[in-house]
């Protein structure tokens, strides 16, 4: 056997490993980099918030800054009870903005037999000449929500006040149940 054979024969495969390693490492470190993001948030005031209405229902809460609101509305059986100017949506800024209205959650969820308690809700945003703008009705068909689609994005107008109007019924011989549906006013800025 020849050992000097052997020798540069290990050399020689452990030189080629070393070469491929380092190869390989350069090429992977050429794909890997960074960048760095700086990013200032600063805390200001909504430009598009909400108002108590001429007809703010009993029971209802104004959130903190009138970014949120709990309206407490109340349907009759058989019959359309019809809320004028429960809520407002005032843009308080010097420039248009737009804004939506979006479906979040309801309760009781579809399946759910108490929902055959209700008809509608349906909430209709009127701009200051009192013409309709968008129209948000939830209705039912058994135990089952129709829910609606979000609205398109409407523009307010600077330093304008809109009417929400609502309508809400339940149906005849309808239960004492309560109905919890949470809807976003998304605002582009």
């Amino acid at each position: 056997m020849n050992l000097k054979r052997t020798v540069s024969k290990k050399s020689f495969k452990f030189i080629v490993l070393v070469a491929m390693a380092g190869l390989i490492a350069s090429a992977s470190a050429a794909v890997y980099y960074s960048t760095i993001a700086q990013v200032g948030v600063e805390i200001t005031s909504a430009t598009i918030v909400f108002a108590q209405g001429n007809d703010w229902p009993t029971g209802s809460v104004m959130g903190d800054n009138s970014t949120w609101v709990s309206l407490a509305l109340k349907a009759y059986p058989n019959a359309t009870l019809y809320y004028d100017q429960p809520l407002n949506i005032s843009n308080t800024d010097s420039s248009s903005h737009t804004f939506r209205l979006r479906h979040v959650s309801i309760t009781p969820a579809s399946g759910n037999g108490d929902v055959s308690n209700f008809k509608f809700f349906n909430f209709v945003v009127l701009d200051k000449d009192g013409a309709a703008q968008a129209s948000f009705n939830y209705t039912t068909t058994g135990d089952d929500w129709n829910t609606p689609a979000s609205t398109s994005y409407l523009e307010l107008p600077a330093n304008t006040q809109w009417v929400v109007y609502v309508e809400t019924s339940a149906s005849p011989g309808a239960n004492s149940v309560t109905a919890n549906l949470q809807m976003s006013v998304d605002v582009t800025q």
